[in-house]
């Protein structure tokens, strides 16, 4: 016969939260509070009314809030609120599992005992045995011959043993005699060991990384982690390099009120190969003043020019060109905004930074466009100042604004126009150059008119589960004007100060496809299959500049440009942006890219990048897990136009189920690289950590 008793509900601790700061899922609780009623269910129930204890025997299960008690036999004393389980006993929350021979706890200390347990954390895979675990006081738990690790089955892949340790919360744990394991192999013994205990980050030595390249020779990172506070951290690596020497490196972060926030890095090492200390920094920052005013700073300094190239591995970073450096400050409105900004420029491919051109400062207003009373016309205002300087060579400020004024009328058959002018003038004050010294003045008059509409259609389909499609499609033609005018006789600071006039016509053509998709829980998701712009112009007169590619004054038609990108799976993405010359009848340039992905972690890429007569390569990535439990990847760039690899990496990851090992090899033509990085599941991994 099955007995239910509903007692009234009572304050219970349940002692999976012990060693909480070491599991933190666990810990960011204070201990369930029983809100409802408790019941139990068992074969036998009966109550002593002298001791006032409840007791039941026979598949006992003791049930209140979101946790669950199985044993054999139980009892409940309510003067003592002790309360006692034995027998096979399971304490379920959440998906955490607790059992053990025999469970002992007071409801009123929070305070117990669990003999021979073994403590499960479901969303970590954290495993915890001891002969005894108890809590002791508030926040004291003692563990008697423990054993963690995140591996499954009864001989893990890793695990860490330790005879007794004692635990803090938000203080210290320690124990003695701890040995780390490999299956059952141990590696390492301390017969001491002490560590920080936090529900939140925890300070300490992270897990090294090894390797060797052809500048650096064999190399050994060790970091360091400091958890400063909630808002901060800082981690600091010792670099030991046998072809260069020690470096250190520092990684600090932090957080501010209002969403403010930074960084700051850097890395600086005696190069022996060399005789020269060598290194850089560099400091990012945010500060949110009000909602309306924001200072942001983005600092980047190296000690020489060939820094990057010897001691980093980062396609974009080790070649890069020049070093940029800004601090801003912008104070917005509702419907204009002022900002000024200092960029300073370092040229890592000149021999000294004496020519290079920095702007310090400029000075930008910005008026958007607001309506002119009730008619459909808008004002807008563009300008900004800027105080040019350079060691050597032409030096001096202008000052850039363009008013402007734009219509906008609704036609009939859902046509849109707008038509828009505006006279951009250019004042000047030069010198340190004898070309456009002195005090200049120039004004452009510009206009241009652009008429469209949008057509739209929803089409039903049975396209995999795809079960509508909506095809927006937008044509546009439109009118440009600027007005001619020599300028050789202004200072030339950079192209603003020679505007190229032109008079050109322009047409477009865009496309979206746009599908309804039914997921399992019939709410529809909404995806773009297909977005496609195709664009053209024609000059009437005039001339013009193009950035990307080589313009033919005598041929009038511009290149046809088609930005598309292609997504027919939520996996798969095809993307382009090239332009075809319609008098050569090939590309002038071409930008083609294609990823797909799964969900077993393979993956697959390709890019192709041309720029007729400057830039023409192949890049190319490749992922595959097919071979369980190992990962393959593969980057690659091939240039064209030089016959020969820029870069390719390869990696071989082993990844069994609490640990992983990475063995990589990085080939540039002028680095080699080699490097091991090893990671435990739950402890976190460490490895390719960069100091700089």
């Amino acid at each position: 016969m099955r007995y239910v008793l509903m007692k009234h509900p009572i304050t219970v601790i349940i002692f999976i939260f012990l060693l909480a700061g070491l599991f933190p899922p666990i810990a960011c609780g204070e201990g369930p509070s029983a809100t409802g009623p408790v019941r139990i269910k068992a074969d036998t129930l009966s109550h002593d009314k002298e001791s006032d204890t409840y007791r039941a025997s026979g598949n006992v299960e003791i049930v209140w809030d979101t946790i669950t008690l199985f044993s054999d036999m139980a009892s409940l004393n309510q003067a003592s609120n002790e309360a006692e389980a034995s027998g096979n006993v399971r304490l379920l929350k959440d998906g955490d599992l607790l059992t053990g021979d025999r469970l002992r706890i007071n409801v009123g200390t929070e305070q117990g005992e669990v003999i021979n347990g073994d403590l499960f954390v479901k969303q970590t895979n954290f495993r915890v045995r001891g002969k005894r675990m108890a809590k002791v006081g508030k926040d004291d738990y003692l563990l008697e011959q423990g054993t963690f690790t995140t591996c499954d089955g009864d001989s893990p892949s890793w695990k860490f043993t330790a005879g007794d340790l004692s635990v803090t919360l938000e203080e210290y744990a320690s124990g003695h005699n701890a040995v780390f394991y490999v299956k059952d192999i141990p590696l390492f013994y301390t017969p001491y060991i002490i560590f920080p205990v936090k529900r939140e980050r925890q300070s300490g030595f992270l897990l090294p990384r090894i390797g060797s390249s052809t500048k650096k020779g064999f190399f050994l990172d060790i970091p360091y982690y400091w958890a400063i506070s909630p808002s901060q951290d800082v981690t600091f690596d010792l670099e030991l390099e046998s072809k260069r020497g020690v470096g250190v490196g520092v990684d600090y972060r932090y957080i501010r009120k209002r969403g403010s926030e930074g960084s700051f890095r850097g890395f600086g090492i005696y190069d022996t190969q060399q005789e020269r200390f060598r290194g850089d920094v560099a400091e990012k920052h945010m500060e949110e003043l009000s909602s309306s005013l924001t200072f942001k700073s983005d600092i980047n300094m190296t000690l020489e020019r060939d820094f990057y190239r010897d001691f980093t591995v980062t396609s974009g970073i080790y070649n890069q060109q020049i070093l940029e450096s800004s601090a801003s400050l912008t104070k917005n409105w509702a419907s204009s905004s002022l900002a000024g900004e200092f960029k300073y420029i370092d040229n890592l491919d000149a021999l000294n930074n004496r020519e290079t051109q920095q702007r310090l400062p400029t000075l930008t207003f910005t008026a958007i466009r607001r309506r002119a009373g009730s008619v459909p016309l808008y004002f807008a205002l563009d300008s900004d100042f800027t105080n040019f300087y350079r060691a050597e060579g032409q030096r001096g400020e202008r000052l850039d604004f363009r008013p402007s004024l734009t219509l906008y009328e609704a036609l009939p058959a859902g046509l849109g126009l707008s038509v828009w002018g505006g006279y951009r003038q250019r004042l000047y004050n030069a010198f340190g150059a004898e070309s456009g010294k002195g005090y200049h003045g120039d004004g452009l008059a510009d206009a241009g008119a652009l008429i469209s509409t949008t057509l739209a259609r929803v089409y039903d389909t049975e396209w995999g589960g795809v079960k509508k499609v909506k095809h927006t499609l937008i044509p546009e033609a439109g009118y440009r004007y600027v007005q001619e005018k020599g300028q050789d006789t202004l200072p030339f600071f950079d192209f603003n100060d020679r505007v190229v006039g032109e008079s050109m016509t322009t047409w477009s053509l865009t496309s979206y496809l746009t599908g309804k998709i039914l997921q399992n829980d019939e709410f529809p998701a909404y995806r773009d299959l297909l977005s496609m712009r195709l664009s053209q112009g024609y000059q009437l007169s005039g001339s013009r500049r193009d950035l990307l590619t080589l313009v033919d004054e005598g041929r009038p038609f511009t290149d046809i440009r088609l930005e598309a990108r292609f997504n027919p799976m939520k996996r798969l993405s095809v993307s382009t942006d090239s332009r075809f010359n319609p008098y050569r009848l090939d590309f002038s340039t071409a930008a083609i890219d294609a990823d797909v992905t799964d969900d077993r972690g393979n993956l697959a890429g390709v890019g192709y990048h041309f720029s007729r007569g400057q830039v023409e390569y192949l890049a190319g990535k490749v992922g595959v897990a097919l071979v369980k439990p190992f990962i393959f990847n593969y980057t690659g760039r091939y240039s064209f136009d030089r016959g020969a690899f820029l870069e390719a990496y390869y990696a071989v990851e082993y990844k069994a189920q609490c640990w992983s090992i990475i063995f990589s090899f990085r080939d540039r033509p002028d680095n080699r690289e080699f490097l091991v990085s090893f990671a435990l599941a739950g402890v976190g991994a460490v490895g390719p950590m960069k100091a700089f």
